[in-house]
């Protein structure tokens, strides 16, 4: 990803990066890693249940974190240090209009994230009713 028009965020480690950032590749590099791991492993409802359980808490983490971002972009021109303005990399857009547009996606995500949530709630709900036990033995055919 791109940083150049982009350098924001507090520094003061080792890859300068903020604490936001590593922690966002970290939680994505997760959820690629799992997506990974569960095409190789073998199907159990009970690791269903809990991976349902996971991607609820996620989606509720994700579409909080659109409604802060949209929350931030909504004065972020105007929230600049004095002599720092805001400017559209094609320099045909107004930013300010870029930025509302920024937020109106933004505000999409939320509401996607909200119904993906409830999705993944039903999902989580219907496979915790499943279970696994053996089958009954084959009645016997008496001669």
């Amino acid at each position: 990803m791109s940083r150049m028009n982009n350098p924001g965020g507090e520094r003061g480690n080792e890859d300068g990066r903020s604490e936001v950032l590593r922690r966002a590749d970290a939680g994505a590099a997760a959820w690629r890693g799992v997506v990974h791991a569960q095409q190789a492993a073998t199907p159990d409802h009970g690791e269903f249940y809990e991976l349902a359980g996971f991607m609820v808490e996620t989606l509720r983490a994700l579409e909080a974190l659109a409604g802060v971002l949209s929350r931030q972009a909504t004065g972020y021109a105007d929230g600049l240090s004095v002599g720092r303005v805001v400017y559209d990399d094609t320099r045909a857009v107004d930013p300010r209009i870029r930025l509302e547009t920024a937020r109106m996606e933004l505000s999409s995500l939320v509401q996607s994230a909200a119904w993906a949530d409830g999705y993944a709630n039903q999902f989580w709900s219907a496979i915790g009713h499943i279970g696994v036990e053996d089958a009954p033995a084959a009645p016997q055919v008496s001669r």
